[in-house]
């Protein structure tokens, strides 16, 4: 790693044990770098496969007379970054993340560009295990999603007891479709992902909102409980 020192710092580039530093568009940046557990898991393939078909289809000439828009919806809407700026991303990247997210629920992929509408956010959510038998593990809503709102659940692994801090540790278990009311019964995806935990040990799980229309996912509703 190579950082120049003055009044602040004005350089800083390369990696240092698990500190990474890196140039955003925000400004320099230092990360905490993590290796991926499973870096050639059948998930994260598909996920690349779908960040390449999508690619492909962008630059297709059938897309033509749809990018226009694309950028014009990409222009309209800055996204605020984790240090509060807004940052415009691209049509393309506007266009690949709706049908990313479109596809992983099953959904067909959206050329036109949809019009823009602000996606619900979960109200407080609580999870609940009960050993059974049988067993459930039951996240409850206090509000059901619009018609038109898929929900996307993701999980962590068992977790000590003392954990507060989830971090990066979440993964996408199931998802649930328009509709669908809770209470959510997820024992059976989460043993099949993780395994069963032990007695006393925490679970985590993070509930979204997805408007289907735009392929847009809200903010997150975090609940956990002991099993």
């Amino acid at each position: 790693m190579n950082i120049k020192w003055g009044l602040k710092v004005e350089k800083a580039h390369g990696k240092v044990g698990h500190v990474i530093a890196i140039h955003t568009r925000a400004g320099w940046a230092l990360w905490h770098h993590k290796k991926p557990r499973q870096p050639k898991t059948s998930a994260q393939r598909e996920l690349r496969n779908a960040f390449r078909s999508l690619s492909m289809l962008w630059a297709d000439a059938s897309m033509a007379t749809y990018r226009h828009d694309w950028k014009a919806l990409a222009l309209a809407h800055p996204e605020p970054n984790i240090y509060g700026a807004d940052v415009y991303k691209t049509g393309c990247q506007w266009f690949i993340r709706a049908n990313r997210n479109r596809l992983t629920i099953g959904e067909s992929v959206l050329f036109a560009a949809p019009a823009w509408a602000a996606v619900d956010e979960p109200g407080p959510t609580t999870l609940s295990h009960v050993h059974g038998p049988p067993a459930y593990l039951y996240i409850i809503p206090t509000d059901s999603p619009a018609a038109t709102d898929a929900v996307i659940i993701f999980a962590s692994r068992a977790l000590s007891p003392g954990k507060v801090q989830l971090g990066h540790q979440q993964r996408m278990l199931t998802y649930v479709k328009p509709s669908t009311p809770g209470l959510w019964d997820i024992i059976v995806e989460y043993i099949l992902k993780f395994g069963t935990p032990t007695t006393g040990q925490k679970v985590f799980v993070e509930v979204w909102y997805m408007d289907i229309a735009q392929g847009r996912i809200g903010k997150k509703r975090q609940a956990w409980d002991y099993w």
